[in-house]
């Protein structure tokens, strides 16, 4: 049982890269159907909880709508088979979840002061400047997403110090 729930908390990075594949898969989406109620809605649900991380990663050079999306679902199926095998994988699930844990906190906290204008993270293809509408400043899709990659962080200090323990 012990085993089974820290394979469930190992997974919270892994979701929050499957969602962020999501929102990137959305704007094509919104692209070729813009008048879907349904595509909207799913772009808007997602929107508050991954627009920071993902405009970030689309702003590197190179980086297109496609490739960000293909990197991410590899990240996520990564993510499953460190919480399958998390004593082969230890410092590759450390990192794993600690750039979730970066890229969700940078969302919980930008949420916190969320405003129409300039921006410092943009589309480099568009003007500079974010006017999306975000509908609530507290996400509990983004507070889910954060307390499990946090959990998935706890999991992996935990695995560190008991290794250091029986050395």
């Amino acid at each position: 049982m012990r085993i089974a729930v820290f394979t469930l908390m190992r997974l919270g990075p892994s979701l929050a890269y499957a969602i962020a594949s999501i929102f990137v898969l959305s704007m094509p989406l919104l692209e070729s159907q813009p008048s879907s109620a349904s595509a909207w809605w799913l772009h808007m649900t997602i929107l508050p909880v991954m627009r920071e991380p993902i405009y970030l990663l689309l702003a590197v050079p190179g980086v297109g709508i496609w490739s960000a999306a293909v990197l991410l679902m590899l990240a996520s199926i990564f993510g499953i088979r460190v919480a399958l095998e998390p004593q082969r994988h230890q410092r590759s699930g450390f990192i794993h979840a600690h750039i979730a844990l970066i890229a969700t906190g940078l969302t919980m906290g930008r949420a916190a002061v969320a405003q129409a204008g300039l921006s410092d993270f943009a589309l480099p293809q568009l003007q500079r400047g974010d006017w999306s509408f975000l509908p609530l400043t507290y996400s509990p899709l983004g507070m889910f997403l954060f307390i499990s990659v946090f959990l998935a962080c706890l999991c992996c200090h935990l695995t560190i110090i008991r290794r250091a323990i029986s050395a």
